[in-house]
């Protein structure tokens, strides 16, 4: 099995730490910005989106973070990752299409401006604007976890991953004036003790 895409990628990130939680052999290839790759002809005919990551297993090809999370849980991590109650699965499920659908879109403006962006090209008013929307976002999740240990319930499931991913870059990014969560912040604090999300997440902002 291949996984292609740099490390220092958000989506790529989801992959890297779902397969060390589930303990996944697999061999890697950087693509992607700095690492080229994605603009040749080899790599259009495997993702026309000529986007990172890409899931190689065998002759079946996956592109899509989330599709390539849900794949790996349910494959090698059924019962942990993947849950079997249905209910539970589809609440680990939600969470991950919330964070394609909202919390992701919401999150570009800031993340772009305050990392890729030279300070004297900064669009202030789009990153203001994402900062509070971020802000609404998160005080989502901060109710949402008042009830529970972990997003799908009391462990760690697939709907954890992408989230945890962007609450990560949130509490890196400096001059942010955040409001208290508590119950985000003890949940990302259970994040922070697991060896696989500090191996393949906390590596910086790239």
């Amino acid at each position: 099995m291949k996984l292609i895409g740099r490390k220092n990628s958000s989506n790529v990130q989801k992959v890297l730490w779902c397969c060390a939680e589930l303990g996944i052999e697999y061999e890697h290839q950087d693509a992607g910005r700095e690492f080229g790759v994605v603009d040749t002809d080899e790599f259009l005919k495997i993702n026309p989106n000529r986007r990172v990551p890409v899931l190689i297993d065998g002759d079946f090809i996956l592109w899509e973070s989330n599709a390539i999370v849900r794949m790996l849980s349910a494959k090698y991590g059924m019962g942990k990752l993947f849950p079997r109650d249905l209910q539970t699965q589809a609440n680990a499920g939600r969470w991950m299409d919330w964070q394609l659908a909202t919390l992701g879109p919401d999150f570009t403006a800031m993340f772009h401006g305050l990392v890729r962006d030279k300070r004297e090209n900064r669009q202030w008013d789009a990153i203001n604007k994402s900062i509070i929307a971020t802000q609404a976002n998160l005080q989502i999740l901060d109710h949402y976890l008042a009830e529970q240990e972990f997003l799908a319930g009391k462990d760690l499931t697939m709907g954890d991953i992408p989230i945890g991913i962007y609450v990560y870059r949130w509490y890196e990014f400096d001059k942010i004036d955040r409001k208290p969560l508590p119950n985000l912040e003890r949940w990302y604090a259970k994040l922070i003790e697991r060896p696989a999300f500090r191996e393949c997440v906390m590596v910086g902002l790239g």
